[in-house]
């Protein structure tokens, strides 16, 4: 691919897919998925026991101080990416050379990590009182929290920089295992000095970083196994340029990203009202969930993409994608035909009848989406992380645009299409840069099951016979696609799997030519 920058040129070794070592790429994106589970179920648990601790109010305000905080994180300069792109390319060379860039890079994050911990310190009274709007006793707490937040953010840095590196070694059962444990010390130790009655949040917050510092510590052992790191720290000049040039660009969907992610509830809000925001936001968190296993697999796949020659990568690329499809097209079509009953059962038949539409047309574009996963983690592990962030800065104002006059037109609804029409254009953008296109028409056809499940969503009665006796036939239809699309090779390591299954009588492993 023309134009790579220095940090995939420099050193980027051959025949790496064959390599011994290399885990499964199923086997990754399972680990990543049950890693991301994790804390969404422990924060099911924990999030009634900080309310009634704490209070709303309190629990509010902690809630926006950790959003604070991983804004705050874009002062990584996307190193936490950079250096697992960079130590994935050097899989193959010996360990004194992926010393090099994980020391270089832990310097650096720990120098921009404490600069931005200084500047989130200096400019915290202002946000407080002027953007969040923070009174009383609370911004008391707020203001007297700011030392622990800010000595917060030089470790979420490093931590960033930490999971990077154990990324791009693919030890994702070590970095999967450290995240959770820190994960789970993260939301137990505010509860138990809570529990002490320590309930301001200076304390929670202190404790809190407690968790992060041992999830760290791990973290850094797990580094030095896994590079691994047998010479003294050094700092070296040649990495740091290709690092920075690197990061720079992943900075910049750091900063845009949230915004094309969020805006739409800021400018639903205005021109609405808050209670359209719940509307929208109930049924958008909601699908979102849908996102985790493709972003498991695109996470597997970043450092596989980094080290192979780029016809291999492509070709993985390739199986990726259609492999998403098969995945993404009968859980979008039974998303699309559930939403409304599963949301009647979970708050109500007044607000479901609201936000169910809103929902659905959402699952269209999460199905846009997901397929673009793959082009995206290609084109970063290539060393172009400049196209993606272009393409956001290009989006920018013309979403915007869409999304003021659709909101004007249609409301609620027209926020949801104008997200579809974003990432439909942002797909359309990586697929062509990244320029996948074999096998693309076979997933693209996987959208004819969708559309007919959204047609019949949205003119149907759900509690209706024949919306059951035509919901059933299409689920079925969009299974058999799904088996249907999917390469020859793993049609065949599929039906052993459950061959297996049925007759457990032991069978040689087997692993296709990408690990797949």
């Amino acid at each position: 691919m023309k134009g790579r920058t220095n940090l995939d040129q420099q050193s980027t070794p051959k025949n790496t897919n064959d390599a011994p070592d290399h885990p499964r790429i199923s086997r990754s994106t399972l680990i990543n998925l049950i890693g991301a589970l994790v804390p969404t179920v422990l924060v099911l648990f924990t999030v009634p026991a900080y309310l009634h601790l704490i209070g709303e109010a309190r629990y509010g305000v902690l809630a926006i101080v950790w959003l604070l905080l991983g804004y705050f994180g874009v002062f990584d300069l996307g190193f936490g990416r950079a250096v697992a792109n960079r130590i994935a390319a050097l899989h193959d060379s010996d360990a004194e050379q992926r010393q090099r860039v994980f020391w270089t890079g832990l310097v650096i994050s720990a120098i921009t990590g404490i600069t931005g911990g200084a500047i989130l310190y200096l400019v915290g009274d202002w946000l407080f009182t002027h953007v969040l709007d923070i009174h009383g006793a609370l911004r008391v707490e707020a203001e007297n929290a700011m030392p622990w937040l800010a000595l917060g953010l030089p470790l979420a840095v490093i931590i960033s920089l930490l999971a990077g590196t154990l990324e791009g070694r693919q030890a994702f059962l070590a970095l999967n295992g450290a995240q959770v444990f820190g994960t789970v010390l993260y939301q137990i130790f505010p509860l138990a000095v809570a529990y002490a009655g320590w309930k301001t949040l200076p304390h929670l917050i202190a404790a809190a970083l407690v968790g992060r510092l041992m999830s760290a510590l791990l973290l850094f052992a797990l580094s030095y196994r896994y590079v691994p790191l047998l010479a003294r720290p050094c700092f070296a000049a040649d990495q740091a340029k290709s690092l920075l040039q690197y990061g720079s660009w992943i900075t910049v969907t750091g900063l845009i990203g949230p915004l094309l992610t969020v805006f739409d509830r800021f400018l639903i809000g205005t021109k609405v009202g808050m209670v359209a925001v719940t509307a929208y936001t109930v049924p958008y968190n909601l699908v979102m969930r849908l996102t985790i296993l493709p972003s498991s697999l695109q996470t597997a796949l970043f450092p596989r993409f980094a080290m192979m020659e780029q016809t291999d990568a492509k070709a993985l690329a390739t199986r990726a994608v259609l492999s998403t499809g098969a995945i993404m097209t009968p859980i979008t079509v039974m998303g699309l035909l559930l939403i409304k009953p599963f949301l009647i059962l979970w708050v109500g038949g007044a607000l479901a009848d609201k936000i169910a539409a809103v929902g659905q047309i959402l699952l269209v574009g999460i199905w846009i989406n997901t397929l673009a996963f793959i082009p995206f983690a290609y084109l970063q592990a290539r060393g172009r992380p400049d196209l993606p962030a272009k393409f956001h800065l290009l989006e920018l104002l013309p979403y915007v645009a869409i999304l003021w006059v659709l909101i004007d037109k249609l409301g609620v609804p027209g926020a949801a299409w104008a997200w579809n029409l974003r990432v439909l254009a942002d797909t359309v953008l990586l697929f062509w840069a990244a320029q996948i296109t074999s096998g693309i028409n076979h997933t693209i056809a996987g959208a004819l099951p969708i559309i007919a499940a959204f047609f019949v969503a949205f003119r149907i009665a759900n509690d209706s016979t024949l919306y059951i006796c035509i919901a059933l036939p299409l689920i079925g239809v969009s299974i058999g696609w799904s088996i249907a699309s999917i390469q020859q090779d793993q049609r065949s390591t599929l039906k052993r799997l459950l061959f297996t299954r049925l007759n457990p009588v032991k069978s040689p492993r087997t692993q296709n030519k990408h690990g797949l």
